[in-house]
C-alpha cells in the first residue's frame, strides 16, 4: 500500500514539473522556429542566397566582444549601415514574397507560362537590386573594419562553421 502512495506520488510530482516546464520550453521552442522560418524568408530575398555573409548579423552577435574591439565610432557607422540596409531590404522583402506566392500559385494552377515571364522577370529584378543592396552592406562593413578585426570575424565564423558541421 504504501508502495502505491509513493509512486503515485512520484508520478503526481513530475507531471506537475513536467506541466509547469511545458509552456515554457514550447515558447522558447516556439521563438526559436520562428527566428529559424523568419531567417529563410529574409534568405529569399536575395538572388545570391549563400555565400555572401552578413556582417550586420554577425556584428549584432559579437558587438561587445572583447577581442573585436570596436570602438564608438566604428559602433555608430555599421548601427547606420545596418539601419541603411535593412530599410532597404525589408522594403523590397514583401514585394519579393507576393510575387514568388502569385507566380507559385498561379504555377500550380495551370497558368500558361507566358503570363507569368513579367512576373518572374519582375521578382528577379527585385531579387537582383536586394543583393546589391546586400553587396553594399558587406563593402561599407569591411570599408569600417581594420584588419585584424576582420581576420577575428572570419576565423570566429569559421571556428563557428566547424562545431556545427561536427554536430
Amino acid at each position: 500500500m504504501l508502495k502505491r502512495v509513493l509512486i503515485a506520488a512520484i508520478v503526481a510530482a513530475m507531471a506537475l514539473s513536467s506541466a509547469q516546464a511545458q509552456p515554457e520550453n514550447a515558447h522558447m521552442h516556439g521563438q526559436k522556429k520562428m527566428h529559424i522560418k523568419k531567417q529563410r524568408g529574409m534568405k529569399q530575398v536575395f538572388l545570391i542566397q549563400r555565400g555572401l555573409p552578413h556582417y550586420s548579423m554577425i556584428l549584432m552577435k559579437m558587438w561587445d566582444d572583447p577581442k573585436l574591439a570596436l570602438t564608438p565610432a566604428q559602433k555608430a557607422k555599421l548601427k547606420e549601415i545596418r539601419k541603411n540596409t535593412m530599410k532597404e531590404i525589408r522594403d523590397i522583402a514583401p514585394e519579393v514574397r507576393q510575387l514568388r506566392k502569385k507566380i507559385i500559385t498561379a504555377s500550380k494552377n495551370g497558368s500558361k507560362p507566358q503570363t507569368l515571364f513579367a512576373d518572374v522577370d519582375k521578382l528577379a529584378s527585385l531579387k537582383a537590386r536586394a543583393t546589391k543592396v546586400h553587396l553594399k552592406c558587406i563593402y561599407e562593413t569591411l570599408e569600417v573594419l581594420t584588419p585584424k578585426q576582420i581576420a577575428y570575424i572570419k576565423n570566429t565564423m569559421k571556428h563557428r562553421r566547424k562545431k556545427r558541421s561536427q554536430k
